[in-house]
C-alpha cells in the first residue's frame, strides 16, 4: 500500500479541554480524542488529536507509534510518529544529516511539542470498510532495541460512504390531487323483488320481499338524512325472468318498474320527477352467469343453446324441451327468480368538507370524500405513522386504477420503507411525473441501488421536484461532509 498524500502535521497552541469519549494509550500517558476514520471516494483519511503532556520518555529512548489499519491478512500502516528522547532526537537529527532519517515518519522531540493534530491520507481498499484500527507501541533504547512492544485498539468505526448514505432518510414526494368542484357520487342495489304470475304490483309481504324493500329503503334514507349529501336522481333499471313470450316480459318489466317507483316515491315523499326507469326486458345476461355458477349438469348446453340462438321462440323452445323439461323446470324454481330483478341507483352530490369533517367522515363514510380530502387528512398525521399510511389506503380503494392515488400511497409506504407494497402501487402511477422518479430513486435507494437512486434524483431535481433536490444535497452532504 502507498501512501497517496504526506501527512499534515498541525501544531496547537492551546488545547483548552481534553473531549469526552477521548482514548489513552502507553501507559495512560497519551490521549487520542476526535478519532476519524473517513472515506471518501478513492481516499481515506484518519485524523485525531493527540496529547502527549504526561507522557515520559528517557534521553536515551524513543517511542514509536505506529497507527494501522487491520482486517484479517489485510493490514496498512501509516506513517508513524516517533517521540525522542533528548540525546535519541542528537542522535536522528545527525542521521538525517547522512540521508539515513525515515522521510515519511512524524519526528518529534520530547518535551517540544505536546499537542497535535495527526492526519494522513491514503488509497481506500473495500476490506478497510469494517477494519480496525489500532495503535502499536514500540519503546527502544539508544541501539534502537525493544524495550517494550503492545497493540492498542484506537477505534473499529469506519465512516464509509456506503454507511452514511445507508444512514440516510430520503425525502419521498407526494402530489396534492385537485380538489372536486362538484362531488357526484352513485350507490347501487340490486333488489330482487318478486312478483306474482303477470302481475306488476309491489307486494311487501310477499316472500322475501320484505327484506329486499327494507334493504333498498336503508339505503335511501342513509342517504337522504346525510347533511353533506343532496341527492340528484334514483335511476331504476327492471328486469324480467324469460319465460313467456318476449314482448310481454318487456313491457311486464316496465308496469314492475314504474311500480316500484311509485312504492319508493311514496314511502319516501318524494316528487315522481326525481326517479329515471328504464328496463332491459328478459334478462339473459344474467341467466348465462347464473347458469356459469350453477352445478346444474345440463348448465354447458344450455349457456350453448342461449348464446348461439339468435331467435328468441326458439331458444325458449330449445330450453323447455332439453332433457324432457327436467332442466327448465329446475331453472323456474331455482334461477328465473333472481333475474324479476331491479337495480335502484342513486346519484347524488357530496358538499366539500373541512379537514376536521373529513377525518370523522372518512371512518364511516370514505366515498364521501375526493381524494383531496384524504391528501389532507393524511398531513394532520406525522408521515409513517399508521393513520398517515391508512388515509392514502383509504383513497386507493375509492380509486384504485388512479395514478396519483398510487403514487401518493406509495410514497406513504416508503415512509415505512415497506419496499414491496411501495414497488406494487408504483408500477400504477403515472411514470412520466418528477415525483414518480424521485420515489422510484428512494425505493431504488431501500433496495440498495445506490447508483440507479441517484440517477433518480438527478432526473427528478432537473424536472424541477424539490424533493428530489432535498434529496441530492443530503446526498452529498454525507459523501462530503468533515466531522
Amino acid at each position: 500500500m502507498t501512501v497517496k498524500k504526506n501527512f499534515l502535521l498541525i501544531v496547537l497552541a492551546f488545547l483548552c479541554a481534553i473531549p469526552a469519549g477521548a482514548k489513552k494509550f502507553y501507559s495512560d500517558a497519551i490521549t487520542m480524542s476526535d478519532i476519524l476514520l473517513w472515506q471518501q471516494g478513492t481516499s481515506i483519511t484518519a485524523t485525531m488529536n493527540i496529547n502527549m503532556a504526561d507522557l515520559k520518555v528517557g534521553k536515551d529512548q524513543a517511542l514509536i507509534l505506529v497507527p494501522t489499519l487491520v482486517n484479517g491478512d489485510n493490514e496498512m500502516p501509516l506513517p508513524p510518529i516517533i517521540i525522542n528522547g533528548e540525546k535519541k532526537q542528537k542522535a536522528y537529527e545527525k542521521a538525517v544529516a547522512k540521508g539515513n532519517g525515515n522521510e515519511n515518519a512524524l519526528v518529534i522531540p520530547f518535551g517540544k511539542e505536546t499537542d497535535f493534530i495527526y492526519s494522513q491520507v491514503a488509497d481506500y481498499e473495500p476490506w478497510m470498510a469494517n477494519a480496525q484500527f489500532v495503535l502499536d507501541e514500540v519503546l527502544v533504547d539508544k541501539k534502537d532495541r525493544p524495550l517494550m512492544t503492545s497493540q492498542e485498539l484506537i477505534t473499529n468505526a469506519v465512516s464509509t460512504e456506503a454507511k452514511r448514505l445507508a444512514a440516510l432518510f430520503p425525502v419521498v414526494a407526494f402530489v396534492e390531487p385537485p380538489m372536486e368542484v362538484v362531488k357526484v357520487r352513485s350507490e347501487a342495489y340490486n333488489t330482487f323483488l318478486e312478483f306474482k304470475l303477470n302481475n306488476a304490483q309491489v307486494l311487501p309481504k310477499y316472500k322475501n320481499n320484505a327484506a329486499e324493500l327494507d334493504s333498498l329503503q336503508s339505503l335511501l334514507s342513509t342517504l337522504m338524512s346525510d347533511s353533506n349529501v343532496v341527492v340528484n336522481k334514483i335511476v331504476i333499471e327492471g328486469f324480467a325472468s324469460p319465460e313467456g313470450p318476449e314482448g310481454f316480459n318487456e313491457q311486464l318489466s316496465k308496469r314492475r318498474m314504474e311500480s316500484l317507483k311509485a312504492y319508493l316515491a311514496k314511502q319516501n315523499n318524494l316528487p315522481a320527477t326525481l326517479f329515471e326507469t328504464s328496463f332491459g326486458g328478459e334478462c339473459w345476461e344474467g341467466l348465462v352467469t347464473l347458469l356459469s355458477l350453477s352445478t346444474m349438469p345440463e348448465k354447458d348446453t344450455l349457456i350453448t343453446i342461449i348464446n348461439t340462438t339468435a331467435d328468441d321462440a326458439t331458444r325458449k323452445k330449445l330450453i323447455k324441451e332439453l332433457d324432457g323439461g327436467a332442466p327448465y323446470k329446475y331453472m323456474l324454481k331455482n334461477i328465473y327468480p333472481y333475474l324479476r330483478n331491479a337495480t335502484c341507483t342513486v346519484d347524488f352530490s357530496v358538499v366539500s368538507l373541512s379537514v376536521d369533517q373529513a377525518v370523522v367522515v372518512m371512518e364511516a363514510k370514505p366515498g364521501l370524500l375526493d381524494q383531496n380530502e384524504f391528501y389532507q387528512v393524511a398531513f394532520t398525521n406525522k408521515r409513517g405513522t399508521p393513520k398517515f399510511i391508512g388515509a392514502f389506503e383509504a383513497a386507493l380503494q375509492q380509486y384504485p386504477d388512479d395514478p396519483t392515488a398510487n403514487l401518493n400511497v406509495a410514497g406513504a409506504y416508503l415512509t415505512k420503507k415497506d419496499i414491496k407494497k411501495a414497488e406494487r402501487a408504483l408500477g400504477k402511477a403515472d411514470k412520466g411525473t418528477a415525483e414518480y422518479i424521485n420515489n422510484l430513486g428512494v425505493l431504488s435507494f431501500y433496495k440498495g441501488n445506490y447508483e440507479q437512486a441517484f440517477a433518480c434524483f438527478m432526473k427528478a431535481e432537473q424536472m424541477g421536484n424539490k424533493d428530489a433536490r432535498k434529496n441530492l444535497k443530503k446526498w452529498m452532504d454525507a459523501i462530503n461532509k468533515t466531522k
